[in-house]
């Protein structure tokens, strides 16, 4: 059965994750307090070379390959990619990925920026498996987002921030795409802050994994989201162990509602976020009642927003 990552893991990975992904900031601002009815505390993982959380864990699992290899190969929509290019440029190693015909155009060419060779497959093809045939077929590591331990031993770090500048917060609201983020960040909490509720926070056009940690087994769903970073189909096995343990209750949340936290975040903090990073306030919106006067952290993941977005998140 899986177990939650070891504080002792969270710990030893810091010390080899790039500091520029490290200490973001912790912000706060009464008018968002104001509009939501409780203390919101955001942690924002937007402030750095590629504008999310995922460089923590990108780090974590790349030094971890041991002797490093002269190529690893990925699949991602962007965020994850732009993390693993990052991580490999730093270490000399190549790195290809695998996105969908369909990705954000930015993260695209963010990725292939930070020198990633990325490839775009064609509607109705998945993309890991795309992905994993080129890592047999060449013999590079595959580094799957949320099937590796040290990806969530690097996200748990962002917990670790929280705990180290003295919160204890009643609720954490985590994201969940592939798992990584909310074993990350729940492993730490429970054993650092066990009072804190993990509440993870998932799309609902793109339900595998509430409705897989429901059913206790990974079950595949289509994914209709304008929220890239929690658009899976279907968990990995080992992921959805991971997060079923980590989380003490899943939200899901609309589209509309990603739009109008977008909105409010650039109105009240002058934050931009993109759908899946604004993820955790469109559940305080939409689940107003269970958070009322209570002491909440919000993840904002990431800002890498796709320029047809940017005009309904404004305006």
């Amino acid at each position: 059965m899986a177990t939650l990552v070891e504080a002792e893991e969270i710990v030893a990975t810091r010390a080899v994750i790039d500091p520029v992904f490290l200490d973001s900031p912790l912000m706060i601002h009464p008018a968002l307090d104001a509009m939501l009815g409780c203390s919101v505390t955001l942690k924002v993982e937007s402030l750095n070379p590629i504008r999310s959380f995922k460089g923590r864990g990108t780090e974590a699992v790349l030094a971890a390959l041991a002797p490093p290899p002269p190529a690893v190969i990925t699949a991602s929509s962007g965020n994850f990619g732009q993390g693993i290019a990052w991580a490999a440029r730093r270490r000399g190693i190549a790195a290809t990925v695998f996105s969908p015909s369909d990705a954000n155009p930015l993260k695209v060419k963010a990725m292939r920026g930070l020198g990633a060779v990325v490839h775009l497959v064609d509607a109705g093809a998945d993309e890991a498996d795309v992905a994993r045939e080129a890592a047999e077929r060449t013999g590079a590591p595959f580094i799957e987002d949320g099937a590796h331990r040290e990806i969530a031993a690097g996200a748990g770090t962002m917990a670790q921030e929280m705990t180290m500048a003295g919160l204890n917060p009643d609720v954490v609201l985590v994201q969940i795409g592939d798992g990584a983020l909310v074993t990350g960040v729940g492993s730490w909490l429970k054993a650092n802050s066990p009072a804190t509720r993990v509440v993870g926070v998932t799309a609902r056009n793109a339900p595998a994994m509430a409705d897989s940690v429901a059913a206790g087994t990974p079950v595949e769903r289509p994914a209709e989201t304008i929220a890239d970073g929690l658009s899976i189909t279907k968990p990995v096995a080992g992921a959805l162990e991971q997060v079923s343990i980590a989380v003490d209750e899943i939200l899901s949340v609309d589209e509309d509602t990603m739009i109008s936290a977008m909105r409010i975040l650039i109105e009240t903090t002058g934050i931009l976020a993109e759908p899946s990073g604004a993820a955790g306030i469109a559940a305080l919106m939409e689940h107003r009642a269970r958070f009322q006067g209570a002491a909440v952290v919000s993840v904002i993941t990431g800002s890498n927003v796709d320029p047809s977005l940017l005009g309904s998140a404004i305006l």
